[in-house]
């Protein structure tokens, strides 16, 4: 979900990384390791350490899907710290057998792997794990059932199938083919197909122009119909197929051992981070839990996970302060976990959360005991009046859209580096707008915003985004954050449930982004409703019907009505 999908892919599950080692060091490198599975199926392996190590060591593990150049670079920047740095390529990547089918096969297939590493002559027995974005999803998979040999895990950024990608707020990404073809159109990337912007552009704009059906996507883009986009799609909602591939409640209550989350404010996948935390903290033995660390500032996909950090993020520019040189910290709790030393110093508490404009980061010991009030506002009965702080009396807002007009669709929304919303979305035509009367006083943002609707559909189904701003007294926009929620599973997440005309639901949602921010005195909260239209989204008509099988003419005139009693909360420190 970005402004350019070339970036969005650039960063959603691949970050340029250099620990560069000195010059003078040697290591031993083995690049003809392979892994072998019950089924009969090789994986590729890579082994590095230090020349003048001492078998056994512990071994830091990265299951990979991305071939890359830098990888034993990477596999030398743990080796200097004395573990055996290990690479394990995907079912169809680089030169292991079989056939790569993103998420299915990873947590059968990482128990394996494991297993294998552990008991390597140069393997001490102890596995660590670390990795961000589809290697942080890896990890988590792994951990569906936990091999007593994995110690540890650093899942960064981590990528929630069916809760952030490839169909947040059950409404699919086109990128996700656009992905699919980077990661299975050769045993390595197809970064000719994947950065061919233009290309990717003019599909999804004859998609939205022409009405088609999601479902032909695959054909419109001309390399025939690819099956793991078709599965993908046939499953909008977080059933089974997305659940089995991840930890269940009950396994998450096996979870005991020692993790640090990593995550960022604009990171695409901190949705399915923050899941992973939560469901963790949930249903987790106590003991796992309060070894269970979060790291969470104002990073972007790569930078939250150790990667480039930007200083600029439009329009926030980062203060130093939040700057943590996180492979560093990777180490430290390498050390810490795997070789029994010191607790990182940096994790003074269970959660570190940086809060942008005070620039400072704060330590806390749970999420439940981080802030110390809610503010709630109510909608008011027309676009452009002001939230209310009390209930209001009256009739409900009315919100009528035109689902065939395609003049939001190709408005691009993301800033084309991050998940930050830009003030495009003000230009849509389709909008509604309302403000809080000026802030009194300074106050700290913190956590995510949660809206309690109240409402009713004259269609069966509909998209909606909203989104969070603060503008400041000389008129700055400031994104804070935005969600997007398809109607139909809004009260089913798992099965579409069709809405019957001016039957009136309440909806949560309660999974909008983290950000942390001093909000001004005389500042202003300002809140957006709009469909969820955009060059990179699957187009809702709002029929009845499976969303990826409608076209044009399945269009219906879209009419929501926001009810008195709806509301949103806003945390503050």
């Amino acid at each position: 979900m970005r402004k350019c999908l070339l970036f969005i892919s650039l960063t959603l599950f691949i970050f340029p990384c250099s620990p560069l080692s000195a010059q003078t060091k040697q290591y031993i490198t083995d690049s003809s390791l392979q892994v072998p599975l019950k089924d009969g199926t090789i994986l590729s392996c890579m082994l590095v350490y230090q020349k003048d190590a001492k078998w056994p060591l512990p071994a830091v593990l990265r299951i990979s899907c991305y071939p890359m150049g830098n990888d034993t670079a990477r596999a030398q920047f743990v080796a200097d710290s004395g573990y055996a740095g290990v690479f394990v390529y995907n079912r169809g990547k680089l030169h292991s057998g079989g056939s790569f089918y993103p998420l299915e096969n990873d947590a059968a297939d990482n128990y394996e792997i494991i297993d294998w590493v552990s008991k390597q002559a140069w393997c001490n027995g102890k596995v660590g794990m670390y990795g961000g974005s589809y290697l942080g999803f890896a990890q988590w998979a792994a951990m569906k059932k936990v091999h007593p040999a994995l110690k540890t895990i650093v899942p960064q950024v981590a990528v929630g199938p069916g809760i952030d990608y490839p169909n947040p707020g059950g409404i699919f990404l086109t990128y996700c083919l656009q992905w699919l073809k980077l990661v299975r159109n050769n045993r390595y990337m197809d970064m000719a197909t994947f950065t061919n912007q233009q290309k990717w552009k003019d599909l999804n704009t004859e998609y939205l122009l022409r009405g088609l059906p999601f479902n032909k996507l695959d054909s419109l883009e001309g390399s025939g119909m690819d099956t793991v986009f078709q599965r993908w799609i046939t499953h909008p909602g977080y059933d089974d197929f997305w659940q089995r591939m991840t930890p269940t409640a009950e396994e998450f209550s096996r979870i005991g051992i020692p993790i640090l989350t990593t995550t960022g404010f604009f990171d695409d996948d901190q949705r399915g981070a923050m899941h992973y935390y939560n469901m963790h903290n949930r249903y987790g033995p106590k003991d796992g839990v309060n070894r269970h660390y979060l790291f969470i500032g104002p990073f972007d996909h790569a930078g939250g996970q150790g990667g480039p950090r930007r200083n600029f993020i439009p329009p926030y520019h980062i203060d130093t302060v939040a700057m943590v040189d996180q492979r560093q910290l990777v180490l430290d709790w390498f050390s810490y976990t795997l070789k029994g030393g010191k607790k990182p110093a940096f994790l003074q508490d269970r959660i570190a959360v940086f809060a942008m404009g005070e620039n400072k980061w704060h330590y806390f010991p749970s999420i439940e005991k981080m802030n110390r009030d809610t503010l709630s506002f109510y909608l008011p009965a027309k676009s452009g009046e002001t939230l209310h702080t009390k209930k209001r009396n009256g009739r409900p807002l009315v919100f009528s859209y035109d689902a065939a007009d395609p003049v939001d669709d190709t408005i691009l929304i993301y800033d084309g580096a991050s998940s930050i919303i830009s003030e495009a979305v003000f230009r849509k035509k389709y909008l509604l707008t309302f403000s809080t009367a000026p802030l009194k006083e300074d106050m700290i943002m913190n956590g995510s915003v949660t809206a309690d609707l109240w409402l009713s559909s004259g269609t069966p189904d509909a998209d909606i985004m909203i989104s969070w701003w603060e503008i400041d007294a000389e008129g700055k926009k400031w994104p804070l954050s935005h969600t997007v929620q398809r109607l139909s599973l809004s009260i089913d997440k798992t099965t579409p449930v069709y809405w019957k005309e001016h039957e009136v639901h309440h909806i949560t949602l309660d999974d909008t982004p983290w950000i942390c921010k001093q909000l001004k005195k005389g500042s202003r909260i300002v809140m957006t409703i709009s469909p969820a239209s955009n060059l990179y989204w699957q187009k809702n008509y709002g029929a009845a019907k499976d969303v990826s099988q409608q076209t044009l003419l399945d269009t219906l005139l879209q009419e929501l009505k926001f009810y008195p009693e709806s509301y949103f909360s806003v945390p503050v420190m």
